[in-house]
C-alpha cells in the first residue's frame, strides 16, 4: 500500500513540475512577441475593414500624421511630446484579437497605425493600416 502511495505522489510530483516549466515556456514566449508578424497584419487589416466605418480615435481621417510626423513613428524610436500626444489605447475588442502583449509594453492606435510600445514609448513594431498621404 505505502508503494502505491509513493507512486502516486512521485507521479503528481512529475506532472506538476512539468506542468508549471510548460507554463512559464508559454510566458516566456509571450513575452518574446515584440514583433508584429504577418498573421497579426492580417488580423489587424480585417478588423480595421469591419470597424472602418466608425473607426475609433487614433484611426480616424482627423488623426492621421503629417509627413514629418510619419517620418518620426519607426520601430525603435521613441515617440516625442508632440506624437505621446496623439496616442490612444488600441480598441479592446482588436486588442483581444491579437497576442497578449509583454509585460510593460501595450497596443496603441496613432494616426491612422497600430503600434506596440514600451512603457518608455519606444515603438516596438507598427501596422500601417491605410497610407496618410
Amino acid at each position: 500500500m505505502n508503494t502505491h502511495r509513493l507512486l502516486a505522489a512521485t507521479a503528481a510530483a512529475i506532472l506538476a513540475l512539468t506542468g508549471s516549466a510548460a507554463l512559464a515556456q508559454d510566458r516566456g514566449n509571450q513575452q518574446a512577441h515584440t514583433q508584429f508578424d504577418a498573421h497579426d497584419q492580417q488580423v489587424t487589416h480585417d478588423w480595421y475593414n469591419q470597424n472602418q466605418a466608425h473607426p475609433p480615435a487614433g484611426l480616424r481621417n482627423q488623426d492621421r500624421l503629417s509627413a514629418d510626423q510619419e517620418s518620426r513613428l519607426h520601430e525603435g524610436a521613441v515617440l516625442d511630446k508632440d506624437l505621446r500626444a496623439k496616442v490612444h489605447p488600441a480598441p479592446p475588442d482588436l486588442s483581444r484579437r491579437l497576442p497578449a502583449p509583454p509585460t510593460n509594453h501595450r497596443y496603441v492606435a496613432i494616426g491612422g497605425h497600430v503600434a506596440l510600445i514600451d512603457n518608455t514609448f519606444q515603438v516596438k513594431s507598427v501596422i500601417h493600416l491605410h497610407d496618410n498621404h
